[in-house]
């Protein structure tokens, strides 16, 4: 089983997290948010056969994020798996959502050449599936997409996955997930409360 997007690093104790996916022969994609913390998993997350450290760009860290940019196209030299970057349009992230766009057109030529790419989109997954499309990026993985069915078919007919967790097996999402192509669709855990060694 290959758990496509987990925040470790997000954990009270993250290496005993993976030490509990390492004997579990989970394989699992290890996202972060910024740079700088990829730069800090990395030396850890090497320790561990099944876990990828997951090079991140996480919109609502844009502010911290535009400053690691350069560091950021830097690491995707030499990385294979990209996550978490995109957009948020969200209340949340709504106030810096030009900072957002512009570094990910910044970055996308860093998410070229077959790298594992999982992607945030909430509120913005028009937006965000235009980016990809525009730059020429894919196939790329939309994690706990919740754009509606309309984007979805449009992304899935484009070549690009969906990851789901949990927590998305029920109301619009499951409707969500009896939609999507079963060849689009990955597993998650999201990760940050309950990892998938735990579903």
């Amino acid at each position: 089983m290959i758990d496509t997007h987990c925040h470790i690093d997000l954990h009270d104790d993250p290496i005993g997290i993976a030490r509990r996916i390492e004997e579990s022969q989970i394989e699992c994609v290890a996202v972060t948010m910024l740079p700088s913390h990829y730069r800090m998993a990395l030396p850890h997350i090497k320790k561990f056969d099944q876990l990828h450290a997951s090079l991140g760009m996480h919109p609502l860290r844009i502010t911290e994020g535009v400053k690691e940019t350069e560091a950021f196209m830097a690491f995707s030299q030499s990385c294979d798996f990209i996550g978490e970057v995109g957009l948020d349009f969200s209340r949340e992230g709504n106030a810096t959502r030009e900072t957002q766009i512009s570094v990910l057109k910044k970055i996308l030529d860093s998410l070229r050449g077959g790298k594992f790419v999982s992607v945030h989109s909430r509120g913005a997954a028009l937006e965000t599936l235009a980016i990809f499309d525009d730059g020429n990026v894919g196939p790329v993985c939309f994690h706990y997409f919740t754009g509606g069915l309309e984007v979805a078919t449009a992304a899935a007919n484009k070549g690009h996955y969906f990851s789901f967790n949990c927590r998305m097996l029920n109301g619009r999402n499951k409707g969500l997930l009896d939609s999507i192509p079963k060849d689009r669709v990955l597993v998650e855990s999201e990760g940050m409360s309950r990892p998938l060694l735990k579903l």
